[in-house]
């Protein structure tokens, strides 16, 4: 108990610095820097599963409050970006499982959930359950999951224009109608809702059900005419949380050899941050996508993790919300199973 208190609290603290320093998604970077340190320096950085159900049923729930159904009426001219996108994020998984197995980094069936494009501590749970080598899985999505977070954001905004704010989302900022206490009335009933779904997917085995359970059942609130305006401060605590447990995890002795890990590492950060760079350019090409926008839906982090950031980062897109919606479920339904379909073909 000492000891999460103490990663928490130093977690906050080095998050609440960067983030008052301006720094692009400060509390969640500072949050994983701290707990890192923490652990792999110091030795005492401890964060409970519990802590991860926390961060993800609060992320969920901030995903479901997010996606309005009148934002479904963009998806109708917006089918052909998702199946771009679709299509570069499966050329990615093949592309990067392939060059890692290459590399000699770990079996075909690892380099291939090494790849798939959602959450560190989702995907880490998947290779536990497909039989793949948990530690170099984490070991990637680890560096995956900083890249995105400490590289990726500098880079959108200092390579990309700024995004007009959409329509939708300047009406959400001035619908103030609803009162702060009926309000907090109808997010502490959301949260409720969301946190039982959660235990019950948990219970189900579920794949990735305490963000997946929690996402579904705020949406449907929303839809139903639920109104939920989500706290700016509740999303900042699920990024410290998110970012202390994720801190933790990082254990040098389970790295391996450093050099295949350092090609490993290099390997995949070109051929996501290319994808990024060459798809987003395609999207707003073909499509009038915003370049950051479009960058954003490929981002090399998990739907859960930029979900929390990326309005820190100047963009409050409704579309970018749905694809996030999206990348979440076929990364935990869709994903998986391909890479062991692809392992069994070329094993």
């Amino acid at each position: 108990m000492l000891q999460t208190c103490l990663t928490l609290a130093v977690s906050a603290a080095v998050g609440y610095l960067l983030y008052r320093k301006h720094v692009p998604a400060g509390m969640l970077i500072g949050a994983v820097i701290a707990s890192a340190v923490l652990t792999a320096v110091f030795h005492v950085g401890y964060a409970p599963a519990s802590v991860k159900n926390i961060a993800q049923v609060i992320a969920g729930t901030f995903i479901g409050c997010s996606a309005r159904r009148e934002d479904l009426a963009q998806l109708r001219s917006f089918y052909k970006p998702v199946i771009l996108i679709t299509c570069s994020l499966l050329l990615v998984n093949l592309a990067i499982g392939f060059f890692l197995s290459f590399v000699g980094y770990s079996d075909l069936l690892t380099c291939l959930v090494c790849a798939i494009p959602g959450g560190i501590s989702d995907v880490t749970l998947i290779a536990v359950d497909f039989g793949a080598d948990a530690s170099k899985v984490l070991a990637i999505h680890f560096c995956r999951l900083i890249v995105s977070l400490v590289v990726f954001p500098p880079l959108l905004d200092r390579f990309t224009p700024p995004m007009e704010e959409t329509a939708p989302a300047q009406a959400r900022k001035q619908d103030e109608t609803i009162s702060k206490r009926r309000n907090m009335a109808h997010l502490l009933a959301a949260l409720a809702l969301a946190s039982a779904c959660a235990w019950v997917g948990n219970l189900l085995h579920i794949p990735a059900a305490s963000i997946l359970m929690p996402l579904i059942s705020t949406t449907i609130l929303n839809w139903s005419g639920f109104a939920i305006q989500f706290p700016h401060g509740l999303r900042r605590a699920a990024q410290v949380l998110s970012g202390a447990y994720v801190g933790t995890l990082l254990d040098l002795s389970r790295f391996g050899d450093f050099t295949t890990l350092i090609w490993a590492i290099l390997i995949t950060v070109a051929v996501l941050l290319t994808n990024a760079a060459v798809f987003g350019k395609v999207m707003e090409k073909w499509f009038q996508i915003p370049l950051r926008e479009g960058m954003l839906m490929l981002t090399p982090a998990g739907a859960s993790d930029m979900a929390l950031i990326s309005a820190d980062i100047g963009v409050n897109s409704p579309r970018l919300i749905l694809v996030q919606i999206y990348r979440l479920l076929v990364a935990t339904a869709v994903f998986p199973q391909f890479c062991l379909l692809v392992s069994h073909l070329f094993s």
